[in-house]
């Protein structure tokens, strides 16, 4: 549904070729590949919990990264009003897009600015999954405490709003029942040329992954508890790659990990999105206890490299087994163990249909021309 060429200016705490604040990055990233607009990409020149400036890229100027794609990548000491104030002026755009609703310098500070200069009817806002009750739950009191001041200044009036499901909506809906304007498009995947290959499943052996940030809202803990209850004797293996951005939350999951005798847990720090599916063809499924996620692009990820998922019910990707592409759980120790046992025992003729099923249902989702149209609309 491609109609007239827009240019969308976006304001994100991290961009390519960062990495380590996963989902928001790939989203974005995603989105502004799949699309024909000019996007003016505004971030820092730094990644996720990361001081070291990103190598070979000058700061403070606006650089082609392609054809539709400028970014410019700002040192901390220019996140100021000023600097903002000129981009606003210099840059002549249809929308302005914040990728985030929580951020003090990429979405709070120029959303002001912008507003102020008269262009409320040029914003779009995604809040990326932050309205969810599970990432709400992280910092509760300050993030409660937010919501009712933005509410009762109005911060959000007037404003577009990208949620990417019903039920982001109504989290929309909810906190700011004044908005009006609110569409949804889902995210967008990426998705591999060919098929690729996966380990032979022998009985009694399992090898599960996991990636995403070893943080408490990605539910590391209670998948490693889950593995603690697992009954069956085999050999049972379960690497974590993620950021390690939390010392006292991963030091819980080591010592817990380390008790176990009948598993056998790493922590294998952040990998880079390039590695990751040369890394997924190593393992028979990936497992995630999520708290809750907006879209879940390492579950995409997995799906799409033919790798089936045992994962919660906190995330759009439901009704797996019905698609023979692995299992969305409620947080229970029991649904999880008998998952867990009955994927140690399972064989490699049952498992490489499951391989199929992830594969298919992972592209279907990928290549859905609909969502590509959800996106247009988003700026209109």
């Amino acid at each position: 549904m491609y109609t007239d060429k827009k240019r969308i200016l976006v304001f994100t705490d991290w961009y390519l070729p960062g990495y380590r604040a996963g989902g928001p990055i790939r989203s974005l990233a995603n989105m502004v590949g799949a699309l024909k607009h000019d996007f003016f990409i505004v971030t820092r020149n730094t990644d996720h919990h990361s001081t070291i400036p990103y190598q070979g890229i000058s700061p403070n100027k606006w650089i082609k990264l392609s054809e539709n794609v400028q970014v410019i990548y700002l040192e901390e000491d220019n996140l100021t009003s000023s600097t903002f104030e000129k981009i606003f002026a210099e840059q002549q755009v249809d929308k302005i897009y914040f990728n985030s609703l929580f951020s003090p310098r990429f979405t709070l500070l120029p959303l002001r600015i912008a507003k102020k200069m008269g262009l409320t009817s040029k914003i779009v806002l995604a809040p990326r999954g932050m309205l969810k009750p599970g990432a709400l739950s992280i910092k509760a009191r300050k993030k409660k405490l937010f919501l009712f001041l933005a509410k009762l200044t109005g911060l959000f009036n007037g404003i577009r709003w990208h949620v990417t499901s019903e039920d982001e909506k109504i989290g929309v809906v909810k906190h700011f029942p004044a908005s009006t304007d609110i569409r949804i498009a889902p995210n967008l995947s990426n998705v591999p040329l060919n098929k690729p290959t996966k380990p032979f499943k022998k009985q009694g052996e399992l090898k599960l992954i996991c990636i995403a940030r070893i943080s408490a809202e990605k539910g590391i803990l209670e998948a490693i508890r889950f593995l603690q209850k697992m009954k069956t004797d085999g050999l049972v293996s379960c690497d974590f790659y993620g950021t390690q951005q939390n010392a006292s939350y991963l030091a819980e999951c080591q010592k817990l990990a380390d008790s176990i005798a009948h598993v056998k847990i790493r922590f294998t720090g952040e990998i880079p999105p390039a590695e990751i599916p040369e890394a997924l063809k190593q393992y028979h499924f990936f497992y995630m206890a999520t708290l809750g996620e907006n879209f879940g692009h390492a579950i995409s990820e997995a799906l799409t490299n033919a790798t089936p998922v045992i994962i919660s019910d906190r995330t759009p990707w439901r009704d797996l087994e019905k698609k023979n592409a692995g299992w969305d759980l409620p947080l229970e120790e029991n649904k999880f163990e008998r998952i867990l046992d009955h994927c140690l025992q399972m064989n490699n003729s049952e498992y490489s249909q499951l391989c199929d099923g992830a594969y298919h249902h992972g592209r279907q989702v990928a290549l859905d021309h609909a969502s590509i149209e959800a996106c247009y609309r988003i700026f209109e």
